[in-house]
């Protein structure tokens, strides 16, 4: 069975979606985020994140890439990255509004709000500390579909931006869920904070940790810092 990467665009938002949706079934912490959400609810507030920002494309540094199996010619996994973008003051503006408008659509109905705020405020509270938009390539989601796992294709979304931020002798950084600690372990990135989430006020039984990881540059791939 072969395997193969591609850009993915807007065509491809439901298939994406789909697959986010099957990648985090199990996600302790994503799993209770809607207990009273209804399925077709859910279905399209996921739908619409994903569409967005696939319309959104690289406007702000995002790129998004899709895995194929060459066999049966369907997507089985996806990565957004961030790469480094130094936007405008007019983009800066204009995404300021994009997510102020975002976030003012507040969460869909039925959705365990108290958990969704802590969770994304952690999120965006370390992002702000962690990561410089004009320097870190940040992998925001990467997503297998759970029939395909354990085949390599994690690493297959992984490696092409790894080399480009060796190329930049820049930093990655990610936000490791327990599964996916060792793939990016293996990748070479290390533990530099933890988002902590007590998830017994929320349905659950303990107390769920993510770890914040940076990669620093390998000296071996490192070329003029342009960022590619």
């Amino acid at each position: 069975m072969a395997f193969s990467l591609h850009p993915a665009g807007p065509e491809d938002a439901r298939d994406i979606t789909t697959i986010f949706q099957e990648a985090f079934t199990t996600n302790p912490i994503m799993s209770y985020m809607h207990p009273h959400t209804p399925k077709q609810v859910k279905d399209a507030a996921d739908l619409e994140f994903i569409h967005d920002s696939l319309v959104e494309g690289d406007k702000y540094g995002g790129r998004f890439t899709k895995v194929v199996d060459n066999d049966t010619g369907k997507t089985v996994a996806f990565s957004r990255w961030v790469y480094p973008c130094a936007l405008t003051p007019a983009q800066k503006a204009e995404k300021e509004a994009a997510d102020e408008a975002h976030r003012a659509k507040g969460h869909p109905e039925g959705a365990n709000t108290e958990l969704m705020d802590d969770f994304f405020g952690q999120l965006d509270r370390a992002r702000k500390k962690w990561v410089v938009p004009e320097q870190t390539y940040f992998l925001h989601i990467l997503a297998v579909h759970p029939a395909h796992q354990r085949r390599g294709l994690g690493g297959m979304l992984i490696r092409p931006a790894l080399e480009a931020a060796d190329k930049a002798s820049a930093k990655a950084y990610v936000e490791a869920s327990p599964f996916g600690l060792p793939l990016y372990l293996k990748h070479g990135w290390e533990p530099v904070d933890e988002l902590v989430i007590d998830m017994r006020p929320h349905g659950g039984s303990d107390i769920e940790i993510q770890k914040l990881m940076m990669r620093e540059p390998r000296a071996g791939n490192q070329g003029g810092g342009k960022v590619e």
